[in-house]
């Protein structure tokens, strides 16, 4: 065997053995003193789409969800009838 032909078997061998520890972990793994400490208070979600907080049952509450479910299903009404006249279309001839 050439001397450059033995080079390249151990770049290569490096590189596999490199590729091993790093998909291992143990290059990417968190060292014991430096971890953070991510057990924090979170501030609660924003509501979406209209709705109230998750954790609030009250009459004010509830007819807000209702309010805003009806508005989204509305929508969704509107899509689907949409989607339902896009899907009768006929292709027209070129």
């Amino acid at each position: 065997m050439s001397k450059v032909f033995k080079w390249v078997i151990a770049v290569v061998v490096i590189v596999v053995l490199g590729l091993l520890v790093w998909r291992s972990g143990w290059l990417t793994s968190v060292k014991p003193g430096m971890q953070t400490n991510t057990q924090g208070t979170k501030a609660p979600a924003a509501p979406k789409n209209g709705m109230s907080a998750s954790n609030d049952a009250s009459d004010a509450a509830l007819v807000q969800d209702s309010a805003a479910i009806d508005s989204q299903m509305q929508g969704y009404s509107t899509d689907s009838a949409a989607v339902d006249s896009g899907l009768g279309d006929k292709s027209i001839g070129q």
